[in-house]
C-alpha cells in the first residue's frame, strides 16, 4: 500500500476535482465554503421511539412515515450557528413528551427532506437532532 504525503495528497485531490468539475478547495476541505451540514432528525425514547413525518406543518396533515429511534431523515435547512433544521415553520399546535420527560405543547415544525422536493415536516419539540 502506498502512502501519500500531504502535499502529494492535495495535488491528487485537486487533479481528481478538476476531472470531476469540482473546485480544488472543495476537494481539499469540504467545509471550506462555510455551508452547514444538515442535521439528522429521529424519534426519542420519551415518545415511544415514534416521530411522524407529515405532509404539512400540522397534526391534521397526512402522515408520510413514522420515524423510530434508529431511522433518520435529514433536515431541510442548515444554517451555520442556528438550531438544527432552523428556521422553523409555525403550524398547528401539538403535544408530546419533551426531552426532560414533561408534557410539551408547541407549534414549531421543521422541514425535512423525506420526499424532496415535496414538503415534509416533523414536530420540533418531539424530535431529536444529530449533527
Amino acid at each position: 500500500m502506498t502512502t501519500l504525503s500531504p502535499k502529494r495528497f492535495f495535488v491528487v485531490a485537486a487533479a481528481l476535482a478538476v476531472l470531476a468539475g469540482v473546485p480544488a478547495t472543495a476537494a481539499a476541505d469540504p467545509s471550506s465554503d462555510g455551508a452547514a451540514e444538515p442535521a439528522l432528525v429521529h424519534a426519542t425514547e420519551n415518545n415511544g421511539c415514534k416521530l411522524n413525518v407529515r405532509a404539512a406543518a400540522g397534526t391534521s396533515a397526512p402522515i408520510l412515515v413514522t420515524l423510530s429511534c434508529v431511522n433518520y431523515t435529514t433536515c431541510g435547512h442548515a444554517e451555520p450557528g442556528a438550531a438544527p433544521c432552523a428556521p422553523y415553520v409555525v403550524g398547528e399546535k401539538y403535544g408530546c413528551v419533551g426531552p426532560d420527560g414533561t408534557q410539551v405543547t408547541d407549534d414549531r415544525w421543521a422541514a425535512v427532506a423525506w420526499r424532496a422536493p415535496e414538503p415534509a415536516y416533523v414536530a420540533v419539540a418531539c424530535a431529536a437532532f444529530r449533527r
